[in-house]
């Protein structure tokens, strides 16, 4: 079937006015009704976060990292590598050059540090390491990285015990 000029003729003015209505022209969003943030009260002060918890994480996953990719059996987690005690383990970590020896130092300021015995097969949700500040201030930091920080002991230690085990703390 053979298009007339008529028939072209049409359809260009149909496409023309198509292209031309104010329905195919996009209007901007409509301002969204978001109400004004409250303000925080600064009565209760901020926990006093430091690096410290973090860098023991980061060096502890280094570590971990570089013990299955060398073949390194006495490098790991801490089930890995053998750790008996929190300390023994923070030791291993500056031993091998993973940890500086000024964070442990630091971490002096806490008054309770506590490390999870943890092993390559446990899931990212298992709680690694638990620190307790002077002022109550309780700084938790899973396997994954994921970190919260609590000033109830039971909400930490619910926390910490979130499926899918409650941790073996080492001593």
């Amino acid at each position: 079937m053979r298009l007339g000029w008529h028939r072209l003729l049409f359809l260009g003015v149909v496409s023309h006015g198509l292209l031309s209505s104010t329905a195919c022209r996009k209007s901007p969003a409509p301002e969204p009704d978001i109400p004004p943030p409250n303000p925080v009260s600064n009565a209760t002060p901020a926990p006093d976060i430091s690096r410290e918890p973090l860098e023991i994480h980061r060096a502890s996953q280094e570590m971990a990292l570089d013990g299955f990719q060398f073949g390194k059996n006495h490098l790991g987690w801490p089930c890995e590598a053998g750790a008996v005690s929190s300390t023994a383990y923070l030791d291993a970590l500056i031993r091998e050059g993973f940890l500086d020896p000024r964070t442990k130092e630091k971490l002096e300021a806490w008054s309770r540090v506590k490390i999870s015995n943890l092993s390559d097969a446990d899931p990212g949700e298992t709680a690694f390491l638990e620190v307790w500040h002077t002022d109550g201030t309780i700084f938790i930091i899973r396997k994954d990285g994921q970190w919260s920080v609590f000033r109830d002991e039971q909400a930490a230690s619910n926390f910490a015990a979130t499926p899918p085990r409650e941790p073996a703390w080492l001593p």
